[in-house]
């Protein structure tokens, strides 16, 4: 009995131990189901990417007929991923179910879903089903999405009308709505296939909870859907109900922190308080110090006010909307824990490094065309290894300001800036993104570089550039460092601004706390793409115009920004533009205010709101960039091997670019509007107009050279084009611009080794970091040298500055018009206090060397030529005498008063009367060239 008793238990075991492996097969196969109603399955597909332990690239996978064994079927399609062969590392990722290449998504947000190691036999199934976010990893997962027929949109498009959808047509009958869950019977249904109307006897109360229900007749299935207000966002009688004044965010006292958050359609709002900013998920804590519920106030606000300053602690709002609950950062949280997931309570009195004083800015401009730009990315200037700053400030914020810093006995990093002279520093983007992994930032193996165009939270700083992203104050007190060191080098501090779209959509902070609001919408209610990102904001609407404004003021407040450069400007309307120009102003009148007047894509803001080009005239303190200069002078950035006027293309259509540019952007007699961009005569005063040639956007300018000179053996002349293209914006009228590295030929090479990179957004650091080791080349420091006196000169002499066009007009005359290939222009000093009283600038494009005539009335002095530019006086010239200029150059002369004009000596006639001959002769012109 016992040898049977062992027996079954042997059997029993070895039944229990193949079972139990059974149960730890690693997975090896993800299946995605998917269900739509209508059954329209075609072209529909699966984009799938690995999320960790690494972010990749994502694929996509065709679906097809769901033929998995029952307990798998979702009735509708299917697709297998093999792990191993596409993503064999694989613990989490990310998906997004779309129709062809992006025509239409299911679901705006993207959804991530964990991986186990093991399941029962491999298999790893989810399911989704359409127009629901949930997510199901069994066929009957409670928590994930059902098939049963509903509701899938319904929002007030009027004061009282209701626009619904369903998946299947409903009865009129069967549907009713619910204020405040009594059931109205005074509504008038109107049902058209699967959608319709519902119209009120009264009109919308907004202090009460609309819900519309039905019975679907196919399964007597009942179905409820909280209406929310997108169709009627816009309207006065929203904006009037809820438009909301008052201060948002974490607002600090000596002893008291108030929480105050806009979330007008919201049931609740609970703030959470962390004593971290790091989740677990990178080694912190996922439990809340405090959870507490906010009241709901005003104008659609909730607050909370602890008695107590809460200077270090870290937020989040948990915001339910319908049945949804989600935990979200404050938008106007201004300071955040790793990788931007929590907001921080900042008391900025106690973030004040050594010598920081609010509103101190350098006195080094009166007008906006006094400034001299220098656009530049907070990693570049540093992590190349020709900088022999300190390890530990290589590519942070910090490594801005490490001066002494040298490449074989040429001074790099910050102080090659203060020696070049110019007066602002634009950064591009450094307020918090979201697409680098702040906590990988010590592999060496991960790209940490970003242009930080996808913005995470608008009003605290990137953590990426930080010595330590985990503490969100540190890199305040390293941002202020930055601001105080160039502030007392006697340069400006502008920041790269990207309002005009979120990192994020439908996964966003703004869409989380307040559906549908901030974002604008097609007429089919998809998201407007018109940044080319996937979402725009709707800067019209007054909470979003709000932010926008709330946001600017509160870094030029808080860090004394000096400029804001916006990014696809025209995504903008003018009014919020005008209005942030205004409370900017008040601040400091010499804030700057610019931006791209341009969009991504196509937008739903009517043309006569945007901040583009055909409405910079509306925008009495707003510049924009000048991209016809651009163009004109080196060709189109989207033509790559096309040249421009300093590569010899003498067409009308450059002339005039180049032209616009010079006059400052303003009408002026002569230029040809008709051959500039698709606005013409566009910026109106000099004060508006950005002159550039090349910028972080597209190749470099010596990129661009190489490309249009190539093919024809013409590399030589790169270095003397590169001079001249900058001694045109240089001496033009309106603000200069330059892109960091020009001044000594900055290149970036792809990694393959051939060819450039025209868009280097998330490229490693060895395409776009700057190379030192070019300034010390011969060509390198020739080009820095021409650059330094350029500014100079600028800067010494107000005439290339002036700042209205009443004085351009009158002093500004285009001379050598009929010279082919010659841009000439004079400038005189009757509105100005220069000492130089008349200027004469000569662009020479052609290959050759040109011969002019001066003007009279005066002798000349040459301060730049093709080889120098040099305050210093150079060669002179007798007025009237014909001056050689070289070819591909910039020439730039003042009048001497002191120096005589040219005047012949009159032929003489010696006549021999001792014969018949006579010896005509005459005396040859003898002019000596002074040199001093």
């Amino acid at each position: 009995m016992k040898k049977v008793l062992l027996l079954v238990m042997t059997i029993l075991s070895s039944f229990l131990v193949i079972n139990m492996v059974k149960a730890e097969e690693t997975v090896d196969s993800i299946y995605i189901h998917y269900y739509r109603y209508s059954g329209d399955y075609g072209d529909w597909n699966a984009w799938v990417w690995q999320n960790l332990p690494t972010s990749e690239e994502g694929e996509s996978f065709t679906f097809s007929t769901d033929e998995t064994a029952a307990e798998y079927n979702y009735g509708g399609v299917v697709t297998e991923i093999d792990v191993s062969e596409n993503f064999p590392d694989v613990e989490r990722i990310g998906l997004i179910i779309r129709k062809g290449d992006w025509q239409e998504k299911d679901g705006d947000a993207d959804r991530y879903i964990d991986i186990p190691e093991t399941t029962s036999n491999g298999e790893f199934h989810i399911y989704f089903v359409e127009g629901d976010s949930r997510v199901g990893t069994s066929i009957n997962d409670v928590d994930g999405p059902d098939r049963l027929p509903k509701f899938k949109s319904a929002y007030f498009t009027s004061m009282n009308v209701i626009a619904f959808s369903a998946t299947e047509s409903i009865v009129a009958a069967n549907i009713q709505l619910k204020i405040d869950d009594v059931v109205d019977d005074s509504i008038t249904v109107e049902v058209d296939e699967n959608g319709g109307t519902v119209t009120l006897l009264n009109e919308l109360d907004f202090s009460k909870s609309y819900v519309i229900e039905a019975t679907f007749s196919s399964d007597s299935t009942i179905n409820d859907y909280t209406v929310t207000y997108d169709g009627i966002y816009d309207s006065e009688a929203f904006e009037t109900a809820y438009a909301y004044n008052g201060e948002l965010g974490a607002i600090v006292d000596s002893d008291e922190t108030v929480f105050r958050v806009w979330a007008p359609i919201s049931e609740s709002v609970d703030l959470n308080i962390y004593s971290t900013g790091t989740p677990l998920i990178y080694g912190g804590s996922d439990t809340p110090v405090k959870t507490v519920a906010m009241t709901k106030g005003i104008k659609g606000t909730f607050s909370y006010t602890e008695s107590e300053n809460l200077h270090g602690s870290y937020y989040t709002y948990s915001v339910t909307n319908g049945s949804a609950t989600n935990e979200v950062v404050d938008p106007y949280a201004k300071g955040v824990g790793i990788n931007g997931l929590r907001g921080l309570v900042v008391d900025f009195s106690q973030t004040n490094p050594e010598g920081f004083a609010y509103n101190d800015r350098p006195a080094n401009i009166d007008s906006y065309t006094d400034a001299i730009i220098y656009e530049l990315h907070v990693r570049d200037l540093t992590t190349d290894s020709t900088w022999d700053g300190s390890d530990e400030n290589r590519g942070k914020y910090l490594g801005l300001i490490e001066s002494g810093t040298t490449y074989e006995d040429v001074k790099t990093g910050f102080d090659h800036i203060v020696d070049l002279g110019v007066t602002h520093v634009q950064l591009l983007p450094f307020f918090d993104y979201g697409v680098v992994d702040e906590s990988k930032l010590d592999d060496d193996e991960y790209n940490s570089f970003n242009w930080g165009y996808m913005p995470l939270n608008f009003n605290a700083l990137e953590g990426t550039y930080s010595s330590d992203p985990y503490d969100g104050l540190e890199r305040i007190s390293e941002m202020k460092q930055v601001i105080t060191a160039y502030g007392e080098a006697g340069i400006r501090i502008n920041m790269d601004v990207v309002y005009n779209h979120h990192g994020l959509t439908a996964n966003s902070n703004f869409e989380l706390l307040v559906p549908g609001y901030y974002f604008r919408k097609t007429s089919s209610g998809a998201f407007s793409n018109g940044s080319g990102t996937g979402n725009e904001t709707a800067s019209e609407r007054a909470m979003m115009s709000k932010f926008i404004i709330d946001s600017t003021v509160f870094w030029a407040s808080e860090y004394n920004i000096s400029g804001f450069r916006f990014d696809l400007m025209g995504l903008h309307d003018t009014e919020t533009m005008n209005q942030l120009t205004e409370e900017l102003r008040a601040i400091d009148p010499t804030i700057m205010v610019y931006g791209e007047p341009w969009t991504g894509g196509t937008t739903p803001l009517p043309e006569d709101e945007k901040a583009d080009k055909t409405n910079l005239a509306e925008m009495t303190y707003v510049g924009a960039f000048n991209d016809d200069i651009r163009d004109g002078i080196k060709g189109s950035v989207f033509a790559r091997e096309q040249g421009g006027y300093i590569q010899g293309d003498f067409s009308e259509t450059f002339i005039a670019k180049v032209k616009y540019g010079i006059v400052g952007g303003i009408a002026y007699p002569g230029i040809n509007g008709s051959k500039l961009s698709e606005a013409k005569i566009w910026h109106t005063e000099p004060t508006k107009t950005i002159n550039y040639v090349a910028c972080h956007d597209n190749n470099t300018l010596y990129d661009k050279l190489y490309l249009t000179l190539e093919e024809d053996g013409l590399t030589d002349l790169i270095t003397p084009l590169q001079k001249q293209a900058y001694g045109i914006v240089l001496t033009s009228q309106g603000i200069s611009f330059i892109h960091a590295g020009d001044e000594f030929l900055r290149s970036k090479p792809l990694e393959t080794g051939s060819g450039f990179d025209h868009n280097s957004y998330e490229s490693p650091d060895s395409v776009n970091q700057i190379k030192w080791n070019l300034k010390t080349t011969e060509d390198g420091l020739d080009v820095y040298n021409y650059f330094k006196g350029l500014i100079e000169l600028r800067k010494e002499h107000p005439s290339f500055r002036m700042d209205n066009s009443v004085d351009i007009l009158a002093n500004l005359d285009f001379v050598y018009e009929d010279e082919e290939g010659i841009i000439s222009y004079s400038l005189t000093n009757t509105a100005s206090s220069d000492e130089y009283e008349n200027i004469l600038v000569i662009q020479n494009a052609n290959d050759k060397n040109v011969r002019l005539k001066l003007p009279t009335n005066g002798g000349w002095v040459l301060i730049v030529d093709e080889d120098e530019a040099n305050i210093e006086i150079s060669d002179t010239y007798l007025g009237g005498e014909t001056i050689k200029v070289a070819q591909h150059s910039t020439y730039v002369l003042y009048q001497d008063q002191t120096i005589e004009d040219y005047n012949p000596v009159p032929t003489i006639i010696i006549a021999s009367i001792s014969g018949f001959v006579a010896i005509v002769g005459a005396v040859a012109l003898f002019v000596i060239k002074r040199k001093k």
